[in-house]
């Protein structure tokens, strides 16, 4: 019995891995040549063939391919290395031999040996894994959201994940498809039967980076990035793990570290601020030290709009006013001095509300809690709100006197613009992106590192309505952008053929 199931699971292997060879056959052999006849013959006839061409190509892009159609896995670049030494000491009459020894390490790495795969050609593929799989949303989740749901529309981009060990990268089902492209909509209940997911193995495509990959799925993008012929173009949103080390866990340095690895091979970047864009032209250009040009960066600064969501605006209760603060709860952003500043002004006698919406890591948001529970324990009206949807963030921003972000390191500063889109001034950050953002117009600018400057720009917000005017009326003459035009500036910058057709 055991011998028969043994016999079924080894057929089961050999039908994957010839449909496989064959869907990347005719991206292989010369013309699609003897492709049918090799499939007769059977998997170990076609890949003898195509290892053999392989070696003789010279190409690093078919290898990577033969390696994914072969093991169903993406594979890190020392594997890409090893299996190229092993093709090129070969005889021909022995390549499909040394292809196979030199990739049993990236067999053992596929968590799908019959796993099918989908091959996307000269089209363009976009990386959403955290998205598609998570329901965490602000930040990074929000522009992917926000950017990608419109490139779906009249883009239709490939979306991926990837497979739960970082193996290769996969197709995303109708619920992970819906987190990315149609967040915040209620869902229809569906009965569909899912179908496994399949590899999707992008081959001289755009590969568009959207987020910080987790630390699996760095090694093989980066080998993505430097050996399969795609083009590979990743949206940078800062430097933080690196430039600001100190003030995140070590574990995401370690992760951002691994990313760099994708990005300095990747063909260009796309800032979402000025500062934010210095920063990876800064890295770019160290790499000149490694004989590598590095990527093109470009800045596509984000824009200053609303999030795509519906809501029904509450009056808030009573005249006391409120004063909002969103973002997590890292020490990056510097909410401890808003505590500081606000219980001054407590204790001078002024009277207002002070909401905090965002979480993060327990690391930080433990103390974070216990400090603003000993402020409640005083009688403090401050109150920290997790989990919440976005029509509730959109009535506090509408119900603030005005918010606060007085961050020390951002890539972009969404909440400052999303404040600003809603009509509520904002207290920030006097260097660096906020800044940028605060050109034009509607914000009062304090050294985040000056506990003092802040209780004073908290203390005239609070008391000088004709200051809150003049802000308010700097933000009706805003010149601000759209997400849709975000999208289609992005979309043009990050795609080869929509950098041709504007050419």
């Amino acid at each position: 019995m055991s011998d028969a199931g043994g016999d079924e699971r080894a057929r089961i292997l050999e039908a994957a891995a010839l449909s496989r060879l064959r869907t990347v056959a005719p991206l292989i052999l010369p013309d699609g040549e003897h492709v049918g006849g090799l499939v007769q013959r059977g998997s170990g006839a076609l890949l003898n063939e195509l290892a053999r061409v392989v070696r003789e190509q010279h190409r690093s892009d078919t290898l990577w391919l033969l390696m994914v159609a072969l093991t169903g896995a993406f594979p890190t670049a020392d594997q890409v290395r090893k299996t190229r030494r092993a093709l090129q000491h070969a005889v021909p009459e022995t390549a499909f031999v040394s292809f196979v020894g030199a990739c049993s390490e990236l067999a053992t790495r596929s968590e799908n040996l019959d796993v099918e795969i989908d091959v996307v050609s000269n089209g363009v593929v976009v990386d959403v894994d955290f998205c598609a799989t998570n329901s965490h949303n602000t930040g990074i989740q929000r522009v992917v959201r926000h950017t990608v749901s419109r490139w779906s529309v009249n883009r239709a981009p490939t979306l991926v994940a990837w497979t739960p060990r970082g193996g290769a990268m996969r197709t995303i089902d109708t619920v992970e498809r819906n987190r990315v492209v149609a967040w915040g909509k209620k869902q229809q209940a569906t009965t569909e039967v899912k179908s496994p997911p399949r590899v999707v193995v992008p081959f001289r495509s755009d590969v568009i980076i959207a987020e910080v990959p987790r630390y699996e799925i760095c090694d093989p993008l980066a080998a993505l990035a430097e050996f399969s012929g795609n083009s590979v173009a990743v949206v940078g949103y800062d430097a933080i793990p690196v430039v600001s080390a100190d003030t995140v866990p070590t574990a995401e340095t370690e992760r951002y570290v691994r990313y760099l690895s994708v990005v300095k091979h990747a063909r260009l970047v796309a800032g979402i601020s000025r500062a934010a864009t210095e920063e990876f032209g800064g890295f770019s250009r160290t790499l000149a030290a490694q004989g590598l040009p590095g990527p093109t960066t470009v800045e596509v600064p984000l824009p200053v709009d609303a999030p795509d969501v519906a809501f029904a605006k509450q009056t808030a209760a009573g005249t006391r006013p409120m004063v909002l603060c969103v973002g997590s709860q890292e020490p990056r952003k510097n909410h401890d001095a808003v505590l500081y500043a606000a219980n001054v002004l407590w204790r001078e006698g002024l009277d207002f509300s002070l909401r905090f919406i965002g979480g993060g890591s327990l690391w930080f948001t433990r103390g974070f809690d216990q400090r603003v529970r000993a402020l409640a324990a005083a009688g403090r009206d401050i109150l920290v709100l997790r989990g919440v949807d976005d029509s509730t963030m959109l009535e506090h921003y509408h119900q603030a006197r005005f918010t606060m972000f007085p961050s020390l390191h951002e890539g972009y500063g969404l909440p400052v613009a999303e404040s600003l889109a809603l009509n509520t001034p904002v207290i920030t950050t006097n260097y660096g992106s906020t800044a940028e953002i605060a050109e034009g117009g509607g914000c009062l600018l304090v050294d985040p590192r000056d506990d003092e400057s802040m209780v004073r720009a908290m203390r005239d917000l609070l008391v000088d309505d004709a200051l809150l005017a003049r802000l308010q009326d700097q933000i009706a003459r805003r010149p601000n952008r759209s997400w849709d035009e975000y999208a289609k500036d992005l979309w043009s910058t990050l795609v080869r053929e929509a950098e041709d057709a504007l050419a």
